[in-house]
C-alpha cells in the first residue's frame, strides 16, 4: 500500500465510511477505489483519470484535496509526461484519414498505344541512320540526291504521329490526379479550443465534412447533449458499458453537460477526445464549422 492510499483510508476509517457507502457518493466504481488505496493506478481505466478519483476520494472523507496533491503529487501519474491510455488525437487521425482512390480514366488506356508509337519511331530511325552510313561507305561519296530524297519519303510515310487528341487526354488525366491529392490533403480533422469560462469549455471542429460522435461510460454519470437551438438528444443517466452513437453533421453546435466526466469518454469522428478540466461536472461545447459556411 502507497502512503497516498494509507492516509486516504486512514481518513476514510476515521469517518466510518465503508467502501460501499464511498462508491455512492462519489460515483466511482469500488474496484477503482480499492486500487487507489493500494496505489494501483495501473487499474484504473486511463492514468488521465487518477487525479480526478483521488480528487473526490479526498473530499468525500473530509480532505483538502490541494494539500493531498501537495504531499503525494509525486505518487500520481501524469499524463502529461507519461503519456495517456487513449491515443494521441494526431496519431489516431494520421491512422484513420482515408486515402481516397484516385479517379480512373480512358486516358491510361492510352498509353500503351504511346509507348508503342515510340518504339516505332526510334526503330525506324535506328534503320535510317544505319541505311544512309552504309549507302555512303558503299558508293564512297554522297548518296545520289534522287535516290536519298526517295529513300526519305518512304521512311517519313511509315513514321506514326502521336495525335494531339492523345496529348490532350494525357495532361489531362495528370491535373485530374493532381486534384484528387490535394482533395485528400484538404480532408484532416482540426478541433481546437477557443475559450474556458468556469467549468464550460468551447471548441471549433474544423477540416472535415463529418461530425460524428460516440459516449462511452465507464461509471454512473448524468449526460445531457443538446444542439444551439435548446434541442435535447439526450438527457438521462448512463452506466459501466453504455454506449451513445450521433451523427451530428447536419447541427451547427453541440453542448455535452456530463455530470461525472472522470466516468465518460468521448469520441469525435472515432478520434479520443480528452476533457479538457479535472472537474467532476463540466459542460464541453464544440462548434462544426461546416455546418456554419
Amino acid at each position: 500500500m502507497s502512503e497516498l492510499g494509507q492516509r486516504l483510508r486512514e481518513a476514510r476509517e476515521q469517518k466510518q465510511i465503508n467502501l460501499d457507502d464511498l462508491q455512492k457518493t462519489t460515483k466511482i466504481q469500488k474496484r477503482y477505489l480499492l486500487a487507489i488505496e493500494e496505489g494501483n493506478f495501473d487499474a484504473l481505466p486511463g492514468k488521465f483519470y487518477a487525479r480526478a478519483f483521488v480528487k473526490n476520494y479526498a473530499e468525500a472523507v473530509g480532505l483538502d484535496s490541494e494539500q493531498i496533491f501537495q504531499e503525494f503529487g509525486n505518487e500520481l501519474p501524469n499524463p502529461h509526461k507519461e503519456g495517456s491510455e487513449l491515443p494521441s488525437r494526431r496519431s489516431a487521425r494520421a491512422q484513420k484519414t482515408p486515402t481516397a482512390p484516385k479517379k480512373k480514366s480512358k486516358g491510361y488506356s492510352i498509353f500503351p498505344a504511346l509507348v508503342a508509337g515510340l518504339l516505332i519511331i526510334v526503330v525506324f530511325a535506328g534503320i535510317w541512320v544505319f541505311a544512309q552510313y552504309n549507302s555512303q561507305d558503299s558508293a564512297e561519296g554522297v548518296v545520289p540526291e534522287e535516290q536519298d530524297d526517295r529513300f526519305e519519303g518512304e521512311i517519313s510515310e511509315e513514321i506514326p504521329t502521336v495525335p494531339d487528341e492523345e496529348e490532350e487526354e494525357v495532361a489531362t488525366v495528370e491535373e485530374e490526379t493532381a486534384a484528387d491529392e490535394e482533395e485528400v490533403e484538404e480532408q484532416t480533422q482540426v478541433l481546437s479550443q477557443t475559450e474556458v469560462s468556469g467549468n464550460h469549455s468551447y471548441y471549433t471542429l474544423d477540416g472535415t465534412d463529418t461530425f460524428e460522435v460516440k459516449l462511452l461510460a465507464t461509471g454512473r454519470s448524468y449526460v445531457g447533449i443538446a444542439n444551439a437551438k435548446g434541442n435535447s438528444f439526450f438527457a438521462a443517466e448512463v452506466k459501466d458499458g453504455d454506449e451513445l452513437d450521433y451523427d451530428f453533421s447536419a447541427e451547427e453546435e453541440i453542448t455535452f453537460n456530463l455530470g461525472a466526466s472522470n466516468n465518460v469518454q468521448l469520441l469525435i469522428n472515432g478520434e479520443p477526445f480528452e476533457l479538457p478540466l479535472e472537474a467532476v461536472h463540466q459542460k464541453v461545447t464544440i462548434t462544426f464549422a461546416l455546418a456554419n459556411e
